[in-house]
C-alpha cells in the first residue's frame, strides 16, 4: 500500500471543488448591480412613497440589499481565504 503525502502546491481536490462553490458566490453581486444599471425599470416618478418619487427610493433600496449581499458573501467565502 502506498502512503500518499500531501503537496500544499497540487491540493487534494476538495479545496479546489469549495473554492469553485465559493466564487459563485460572487455572483449575486451581480443582483444590485443589474438593478441599478437599467434605468428603464426605475426612471418613473410613481409611484411615490411619502412623497418621494420611485426613481429616489427605488436606488435608495438598494443600498441595504446590497450590504445584505455583500454580508452573506463575506460570511460564505471567509474559509476560502488563503
Amino acid at each position: 500500500m502506498s502512503q500518499q503525502t500531501y503537496d500544499p502546491r497540487r491540493g487534494n481536490g476538495a479545496g479546489q471543488r469549495r473554492q469553485a462553490t465559493g466564487r459563485a458566490w460572487y455572483l449575486l453581486l451581480l443582483v444590485p448591480m443589474i438593478g441599478t444599471l437599467i434605468p428603464p425599470v426605475y426612471n418613473t416618478n410613481d409611484p411615490t412613497l411619502i412623497g418621494i418619487p420611485f426613481f429616489y427610493w427605488y436606488l435608495l433600496a438598494w443600498v441595504p440589499v446590497t450590504v445584505v449581499v455583500m454580508v452573506l458573501i463575506s460570511r460564505f467565502t471567509a474559509d476560502d481565504e488563503p
